[in-house]
């Protein structure tokens, strides 16, 4: 684990390390180290979040409470900061969300690329990582999970788009799985709803299981550039 990931408490079923590749380096996350430049980023930026259940958020200390509440706390999340390979800058966030050590499956989520940094290939280079080392069986530097998931709003076309282009397979819409607040984009409910001022979100369910990823995924998310540095 990287020096500074040791100020940071990590509760996550797995161990953590810097994961890199040609492109992007990912560290855990740390808000003494990295709160400030993702507030910098993304502050002006509200759109960022249009299509995510969080955010945005009114300060930097507001968002350093929810991933110190939603993030750090659990053995189920895990945040990374993506670094830049190219300049050593911060480009933005990504993690894994509902872990299961005992189902060896987990979720790709919280992909947060900064403005600045977007349509450079550094979200695509955080992707190939984060399944890398879920998939790649413990002997080649994985933790040999079943399953990774990706889960995004249906009308966010560009995250399913990036799950695709990952080799994610859509395994259908989980209608009305979320509540939103008014302001995110969803489906009206019917009248009289138990809480009212709030909209649905039907979701899109994407998956790369094993099996998947030993008949062809793999050498796809491994190639050059992309794969992951042995430790």
């Amino acid at each position: 684990m990287a020096e500074a990931s040791r100020e940071v408490p990590v509760h996550f079923c797995y161990p953590i390390r810097d994961l890199e590749n040609d492109r992007v380096k990912l560290t855990p996350f740390n808000p003494s180290m990295h709160g400030d430049a993702y507030w910098a980023g993304t502050h002006a930026h509200p759109e960022v979040y249009t299509f995510l259940p969080f955010g945005p958020f009114p300060s930097l200390a507001a968002f350093l409470t929810y991933i110190e509440e939603r993030w750090q706390r659990s053995p189920e999340h895990i945040l990374w900061a993506m670094l830049d390979k190219a300049s050593g800058a911060f480009a933005g966030i990504c993690g894994y969300i509902n872990t299961s050590a005992a189902n060896l499956s987990t979720e790709i989520g919280a992909v947060i690329c900064l403005p600045a940094f977007q349509s450079k290939g550094i979200t695509s280079a955080a992707v190939a990582l984060l399944m890398q080392y879920a998939l790649l069986l413990p002997s080649e530097g994985g933790l040999g999970l079943r399953r990774v998931q990706w889960q995004a709003h249906a009308s966010n076309e560009r995250s399913i788009g990036l799950a695709r282009k990952h080799s994610f397979r859509l395994e259908g819409m989980i209608r009305w799985q979320r509540v939103l607040a008014g302001d995110k984009p969803g489906v009206d409910p019917r009248e009289g709803d138990s809480k009212p001022g709030t909209k649905g979100r039907h979701t899109a369910l994407l998956s790369v299981c094993w099996d998947d990823w030993e008949q062809g995924v793999k050498e796809k998310i491994c190639g050059p550039g992309l794969m992951m540095y042995a430790t």
